[in-house]
């Protein structure tokens, strides 16, 4: 990269590299280590042996490094190297470390709100709903506030393809779920809970082996192919259609302090790579769902099993009435967004 190539044009770059997604490889890291003037660790929850570990979360940091001609150098830390998962949140906002790409649903017993920004059950159908719901009716400024109270900078949402469930025992109907013990995190754990089913967790090393011994019958874990890294489709027999969401999100979160002090230009190239990390993640998920699909029913034997539509309408009933009752909870900022969301469902015709 010149090095008489102004920020104002690394920005417009970034800008454009956010709108194409960005395939093309990036520079090397060399000569931009000597000159970085940020130097922040980075910690994710993603398994290094996932396809999308380097494809997304390693990018991203490359990314923001080409992008600012070097200035900020971000070193991608695997889960646990500074702290176990459930504390990434707490440690960010005291300034430990500087940035972290996360799970929202982790964080809801702290900024219950937080449950809004992965996505509700059965609520967004493509991705321009979920971007409309964030920055066109304003549901960022919510989460930023939000996140904002515990010393955490909310940068941007990080899509995904659908959310899947994949399942030892078929799930066709409301009465399938009866006893159903389900690995789940978050508000979508409370809604399996209305369906009759037992939500129940294990971090996400451990899944495997619970599928594979019966302790869970089921569990999500992202989209059909993100899952499938984690090996679900060798203990189990069935995945849940339609997706318990169509979209479902991550998150990237910076230190407020931290990001308070960057200039302008800085701030918004990080928030243009988080945007095209997000478009790495969805093209990465959605062509992989694809393969992974194929593979499932014609290698692995395995089944796709349809809810019917009077499930899945009181399975979207349920997921209201979890939002509504978190709004209870929290009117300061779940009841706002909470708002937000039926707001959109109801212009859209479901609710």
């Amino acid at each position: 990269m010149s090095e008489n190539i102004s920020r104002r044009n690394m920005l417009k770059a970034g800008m454009a590299v956010a709108a194409a997604g960005a395939a093309s490889a990036l520079p090397s890291v060399a000569r931009a280590k000597s000159k970085a003037k940020y130097r922040w660790r980075m910690q994710t929850h993603w398994p290094t042996g996932v396809g999308y570990y380097k494809d997304v979360y390693v990018r991203f940091t490359e990314r923001v490094r080409a992008a600012t001609d070097g200035e900020v150098d971000i070193t991608p830390l695997p889960p646990g190297a500074i702290v176990p998962t459930k504390d990434v949140f707490e440690a960010v906002g005291r300034g430990l470390f500087e940035i972290a790409l996360l799970w929202p649903a982790y964080w809801i017993g702290q900024v219950p709100v937080a449950g809004h920004i992965n996505g509700q059950l059965f609520s967004w159908e493509t991705v321009a709903e979920m971007y409309a719901y964030f920055y066109d009716m304003g549901a960022i400024d919510i989460f930023r506030d939000a996140y904002g109270e515990q010393g955490v900078q909310f940068v941007a949402p990080l899509p995904c393809t659908g959310l899947a469930l994949y399942s030892r025992k078929a799930i066709r109907t409301l009465d399938d779920f009866k006893g159903f013990k389900v690995r789940s995190t978050g508000i979508a754990a409370q809604v399996f809970q209305k369906a009759g089913a037992t939500p129940v967790f294990f971090p996400g090393a451990e899944v495997y082996q619970a599928l594979q011994t019966g302790v869970c019958d089921g569990a999500h874990w992202g989209g059909v192919s993100t899952a499938w890294d984690m090996k679900f489709q060798e203990v189990t027999d069935y995945i849940s259609m339609p997706y318990l969401a169509e979209v479902n999100n991550g998150e990237i979160f910076m230190n407020k302090k931290k990001w308070d002090e960057l200039p302008a230009d800085i701030k918004a190239i990080i928030e243009e790579c988080v945007t095209s990390a997000g478009i790495d993640f969805l093209r990465w998920s959605g062509y992989h769902d694809i393969i992974c699909l194929e593979k499932f029913q014609k290698e692995k034997m395995g089944e796709l099993c349809y809810m019917d539509a009077d499930s899945v309408a009181q399975m979207r009933k349920f997921s209201i009435e979890v939002v509504d009752e978190y709004s209870k909870k929290d009117p300061k900022y779940c009841a706002k967004a909470g708002e937000l969301l039926k707001d959109m469902l109801k212009m859209a015709g479901r609710i």
